[in-house]
């Protein structure tokens, strides 16, 4: 395949991570490969920037990170913010009514930290079953007693994340926040609603990189899985979907490659090779 790559961008978890959520070896090798030959190796994540785990900080060529959906773009040098969008405070407060109406596990980030609601907190077994994802989200968040009851309090709230155990309390949740006129309501896994500033998607901001670093959108090649990547797998020259994809970001993306449980990023780079 002919391509010049000068930026992968990848999702973590269900792309670049798998079932686990662990990279293989196969994954970290060939990033390691693009990484020492100058490619800027970027992950895109709906979580923190504390959800980036330290490991895969190391691998050459991760000099910046896009957390919480676009919401933030770090240099991870010395983790400064270098683009931020947050939510207008109104429609945090129209957020804060409607979840306290309805049963989900709740966290917002502010200034890039995780802040989980003591009140569902300690019952997250409830809410997500799968061990590996329960203990790195609790590992990743603080927890305040009555978030919500204080939420006015933070400086700003530039993501909020809720997760269900009932998938029709899920749909009503969904319908109610159709109120919202300035803010972005997507998914990242079946079972979450994620709610970012209305113009955050990955998509923007790997724009925004790309023209910082002067490079080519055509030269950017990107992986994803859920709802939350669509607009990156737009975006860039090469849009790649996991086997494991949500239907609509298959319908839109230009390849499509095995499962996060078969290396299918590495499938695909495999067959390029570093610009």
């Amino acid at each position: 395949m002919n391509m010049k790559i000068s930026m992968i961008a990848l999702d973590l978890d269900g792309t670049c991570l798998d079932s686990k959520g662990e990279m293989t070896d196969r994954t970290r090798k060939i990033l390691e490969k693009y990484g020492k030959a100058g490619t800027e190796i970027v992950f895109t994540t709906g979580r923190p920037i504390a959800g980036i785990l330290k490991e895969l900080r190391s691998i050459p060529g991760t000099n910046y990170a896009i957390a919480l959906n676009g919401g933030l773009v770090y240099q991870l040098a010395d983790n400064s913010i270098i683009y931020r969008k947050s939510i207008d405070k109104r429609e945090v407060m129209l957020v804060r009514d409607i979840v306290l109406r309805h049963d989900a596990l709740t966290d917002v980030a502010s200034g890039g930290l995780g802040i989980g609601d003591k009140k569902t907190y300690d019952r997250a077994e409830n809410y997500i079953k799968n061990d590996d994802f329960r203990k790195y989200y609790l590992s990743s968040r603080g927890s305040k007693q009555d978030l919500w009851e204080n939420i006015e309090e933070l400086e700003s709230v530039e993501k909020i994340n809720m997760f269900f155990s009932d998938m029709d309390d899920r749909r009503k949740t969904l319908e109610e926040l159709k109120i919202l006129k300035t803010s972005k309501v997507c998914s990242g896994m079946p079972n979450n609603i994620e709610i970012n500033h209305g113009e955050v998607n990955k998509g923007n901001a790997l724009k925004w990189l790309c023209e910082k670093l002067d490079i080519d959108i055509s030269e950017l090649i990107a992986f994803g899985d859920g709802g939350n990547d669509i607009d990156m797998i737009k975006t860039a020259g090469c849009g790649v979907a996991m086997a494991n994809a949500c239907e609509e970001l298959k319908e839109i993306s230009d390849i499509i490659t095995k499962s996060n449980d078969e290396d299918g990023v590495a499938y695909i780079l495999e067959k390029y090779s570093p610009a």
